[in-house]
């Protein structure tokens, strides 16, 4: 079949970003396409996280023993692990096959099994990456399956992808995302230019508005969320072409804006930073602008450069909740660059950036009880690094609060504290008058508790890095890396029992030998409870679930 004008078009722009950059000397005979093939696939990670060729294509994996993954790479700003299958349809027709979908879902399974055994040498060298994605709090997992055909996948098809995505995730939270590239996407992407597309905005709408003129002009005042959101849905990641972070996704704190958009939006203003948006050029126009009640404003060469996880979490409520967003506003700042050097723009996006930020737990600092903890843990020639921006120099003569706020929520009897350290460690300090932190840290909060607590949480977590790389089986490897605070909780439940817990320094070298059997019995049991009781479901997020966490602890228990 004769390749059409357009899919020309495509493969020669193709051949010309990626001439000399794409590596194929692990192949004797390249099979026909293999150079598009790559090409594509890390062009899929030029689209969706704004790398250059050269830095995307040191991400390709393609090649014999990749699993069916032809690009592996962790994007740190967007907190997500991007695992992208490629396939070049020369005459730029058809869509994805089943049995494509198919060796895509089972790669995708083996990435969150964290199995990767067999791979080739390229996807071996990112298993630190796969574990940090897996690990880490708010990373997320984005399949991403880039082809040259003409038609999206009929729902068929995308069953496979969307079982998976059933099985993995949760109410809890969204571990497992994908996404589409067909022809049509690449085309547009290519007619803009390799460079980030200017975003012109003609009708900006701003509210209780002010002008600053000097040094530089400058207009403030609010807008509608709703219009964030038509910014950040017609526009997604190119609106922080001049940020240093793009929108993270499921973060704690972008769960938090959630709740309130949702919940209080009203009050958004208040609870929000706003925006900052930089613009080659600012133009005021005459309808709605007769007073500062409104202002009609046209901006061209706009770039976001501070609240990109604001506009990105309005953004992802935009399509199903626009009504609550539109009971909220947001402060937004705009600058006018048409007399401003670019060093000076380039040191209004970095100061903008790196502000220092106050987080919740910061206001622990603040707690008469923090401080107690710390004289009577000096005592006992240990210090206690509760203060924001303390830093730990001597880790065998130092804990921190981060530390001591996880081990004493998986102290408590209760394991819902467990499941929540787990689960949003953030919310256990997120207001210091009240639970969760008042029931862990009070007036009656033991320093040798939470000095020996500490303590052995060390060691479970040393113990559990060591099983998790000798596991015989993927379930047993996912029960090591997600179940850490659940069998951290049951642990603790046992040696707490000791009476030198609550009045002496307990020796941490006799602690190895008391916390292996425990974790060894304790996987075992987990891993049968779990099979039997929760068969389907992904271990990340029954070590989220307080009903089911409480339900496997019964079960421990009454065996």
């Amino acid at each position: 079949m004769a390749m059409n004008i357009n899919m020309r078009r495509v493969q020669t722009r193709i051949a010309e970003l990626f001439k000399d950059e794409i590596d194929l000397s692990d192949l004797k005979s390249p099979a026909p396409y293999t150079f598009e093939t790559r090409s594509l696939a890390a062009f899929a990670l030029v689209m969706l996280s704004g790398l250059d060729i050269q830095q995307a294509c040191a991400h390709i994996t393609d090649g014999y023993h990749d699993l069916g993954i032809d690009a592996l790479y962790l994007d740190e700003k967007q907190k997500k692990l991007f695992v992208v299958q490629s396939k070049w349809r020369a005459d730029g027709s058809g869509g994805i096959a089943q049995e494509e979908m198919l060796v895509f879902v089972q790669a995708l399974q083996r990435v969150l099994d964290e199995n990767l055994a067999g791979a080739n040498t390229k996807i071996q060298a990112k298993i630190m990456d796969v574990d940090t994605a897996l690990t880490q709090m708010g990373y997320q997992i984005q399949g991403v399956f880039i082809h040259t055909g003409n038609q999206n996948a009929n729902s068929f098809v995308l069953k496979l992808m969307e079982d998976l995505m059933s099985r993995t995730n949760d109410e809890i939270s969204s571990i497992l995302s994908f996404e589409e590239i067909s022809f049509k996407n690449i085309y547009e992407f290519l007619s803009k230019g390799q460079e980030q597309q200017t975003i012109d905005i003609a009708d900006v709408i701003l509210n209780n508005w002010g002008k600053i003129e000097t040094p530089y002009t400058a207009y403030y005042g609010t807008v509608s969320a709703v219009a964030v959101g038509e910014w950040y849905n017609t526009y997604g990641n190119f609106l922080f072409e001049k940020n240093i972070r793009f929108y993270k996704g499921n973060t704690e704190v972008n769960e938090g804006m959630k709740k309130v958009l949702l919940q209080e939006p009203e009050k958004f203003y208040y609870y929000n930073n706003g925006l900052k948006l930089l613009c080659r050029k600012i133009q005021r126009k005459a309808k709605k602008s007769t007073t500062n009640e409104t202002g009609l404003f046209a901006l061209e060469g706009v770039s976001l450069v501070n609240g990109a996880q604001t506009a990105g979490t309005i953004g992802a409520l935009y399509t199903d909740h626009s009504d609550q967003l539109a009971k909220a506003n947001v402060m937004v700042q705009i600058i006018d660059l048409s007399n401003i050097d670019v060093d000076t723009s380039t040191q209004i996006t970095r100061l903008s950036n790196t502000q220092n930020r106050i987080e919740n737990k910061d206001f622990a600092a603040l707690d008469i009880e923090q401080e107690r903890l710390r004289q009577e843990l000096a005592f006992s020639h240990y210090g206690y690094l509760y203060k924001s921006g303390d830093k730990m120099t001597n880790p065998d003569n130092q804990i921190s609060f981060d530390e001591g706020i996880v081990a004493l929520a998986c102290l408590h009897e209760d394991i819902t504290y467990a499941v929540l350290a787990k689960r949003n460690v953030g919310a256990l300090s997120e207001d210091i008058t009240k639970a969760p932190y008042k029931v862990l840290i009070n007036g009656g909060t033991n320093s040798f508790v939470l000095l020996n607590t500490v303590l052995y949480m060390r060691e479970v977590e040393k113990y559990l890095q060591e099983k998790k790389t000798l596991a015989e089986n993927n379930r047993e490897r996912l029960i090591y890396i997600h179940g850490n605070r659940v069998m951290l909780h049951l642990v603790l439940q046992v040696v707490k029992m000791d009476a030198n817990f609550y009045t002496t320094i307990l020796d941490r070298h006799g602690m190895r030998d008391k916390v292996a059997p425990l974790i060894d019995d304790l996987e075992s049991r987990l891993a049968e409870t779990i099979e039997r009781t929760y068969p389907e479901s992904y271990p990340a997020n029954i070590f989220k679930n307080v009903q089911k966490c409480k339900e496997i602890e019964t079960a421990i228990k009454s065996n």
